[in-house]
């Protein structure tokens, strides 16, 4: 097969799926593993591709997903409602890992907690933690998403390997069935990286995004130990999702 016959099989196939792995991509094509990364390459430098870890994305993923600047002023209440749950399960004297997104960034001034280790991959978080506590941080490195203002990549995947997280907070752009998305692979590839390292892994999610997808599933519910969302959630979706996951909806003591 030659080589422009191959790379226009990759952007045909990454139509069909939005991502491939670069195992997927070669099984597909019956070649090499270091031939598809060479594509890959080639591809993203005539901006045909995004390149991500481990594998490719369509191109115009990235330009769907809204800045945080954009979805900053959204139920902002229901966001503080959600702190004051994940505050409630937090103990004193824990480790703890806060995503990137809006919903975790109006949670953190409802975490009150003593003496936490809270480990983060969003460089707003970051700043807010500089600024208003005493707590012990760690941000990791990674490339810059100017897009939702985090570090994503190899390096921010690395910097998580050698850590014992008790709690995990990840969020999502929407929960539908049993998928927890996002709007690009490396966002979900570092979530997945922090909860291998978690001893409790948590999603939150305020309840306009129950029922809404985005184009990449990075984790089941069913795998996961809490939905944590607001009270505005329904009794049908209570109970529909609370068949995958445990679903927190009020403040809990610690157990």
């Amino acid at each position: 097969m030659l080589k422009e016959e191959r790379q226009q099989k990759i952007l045909d196939l990454l139509d069909e799926h939005t991502y491939l792995s670069i195992v997927d991509i070669a099984e597909k094509l019956e070649v090499s593993d270091m031939t598809i990364r060479r594509d890959i390459t080639e591809l993203s430098q005539q901006k045909k591709l995004n390149k991500l870890y481990g594998g490719a994305q369509r191109l115009e993923i990235l330009e769907k997903e809204r800045s945080t600047e954009e979805k900053i002023q959204s139920n902002v209440e229901e966001k503080k409602y959600i702190g004051r749950i994940m505050n409630s399960i937090i103990p004193d004297n824990s480790t703890i890992f806060v995503g990137a997104g809006t919903t975790i960034l109006y949670a953190l001034p409802e975490i009150k907690r003593k003496n936490i280790f809270v480990t983060t991959n969003s460089l707003i978080a970051f700043n807010y933690l500089k600024e208003h506590t005493n707590y012990r941080i760690l941000l990791s490195g990674g490339e810059f998403s100017p897009i939702t203002e985090e570090f994503i990549g190899e390096v921010a995947i690395k910097a998580f390997e050698n850590l014992n997280i008790d709690i995990a907070f990840a969020a999502t752009n929407g929960v539908f069935e049993d998928n927890i998305t996002t709007a690009q692979f490396d966002e979900g590839a570092v979530q997945n990286a922090v909860f291998k390292k978690s001893k409790v892994r948590c999603v939150v999610a305020d309840s306009s995004k129950l029922g809404v997808s985005d184009v990449y599933t990075f984790r089941r519910l069913s795998d996961i130990d809490y939905l944590i969302t607001d009270n505005h959630i329904s009794d049908n979706q209570l109970e529909y999702y609370g068949t995958y996951t445990e679903i927190l909806k009020e403040e809990k003591k610690w157990l």
